[in-house]
């Protein structure tokens, strides 16, 4: 045995007539190198959604865009980010085209702090979009 294979475990998984054709399309268009991966990386998600909702310690992104001619989502989100700054370990602002604004800010902390903290900047008046993803617990 190879000392790669002793790294991993292994196990049979039965699918109902059809499922494996999906798996295959969708681990093909992400591009995923087989299916181990694409299962591999399925397991990782739901690992982190049940870290997310028992509250442990997790990394993760919150991203807003706004149009800079608006003047109050700057001045917010700098006040905002300056009261969450525990929680801030990076902010990088890039302008897309057509001149508007998109700013990412890399976090970590418990959940429900996050979401809260991703909600107050989404909610900022002049944002005009926003996402929040928990990445991994830490």
């Amino acid at each position: 045995m190879k000392n790669a294979d002793k790294l991993l475990d292994r196990f049979t998984v039965c699918l109902e007539k059809g499922l494996l054709a999906r798996l295959d399309e969708i681990s093909s268009e992400r591009g995923y190198p087989s299916r181990s991966q694409a299962m591999a990386d399925f397991i990782r998600r739901a690992v982190t959604k049940k870290e997310w909702r028992s509250g442990r310690e997790c990394a993760g992104s919150i991203s807003i865009i706004y149009d800079p001619a608006d003047r109050r989502p700057g001045r917010s989100l700098e006040a905002l980010l300056q009261a969450n700054a525990k929680s801030v370990l990076s902010l990088q602002t890039n302008i897309l085209p057509g001149g508007k604004i998109l700013v990412t800010a890399s976090v970590t902390g418990l959940p429900s702090a996050l979401e809260r903290l991703a909600d107050s900047m989404r909610a900022l008046k002049g944002v005009t979009h926003g996402a929040f993803s928990i990445i991994a617990p830490v």
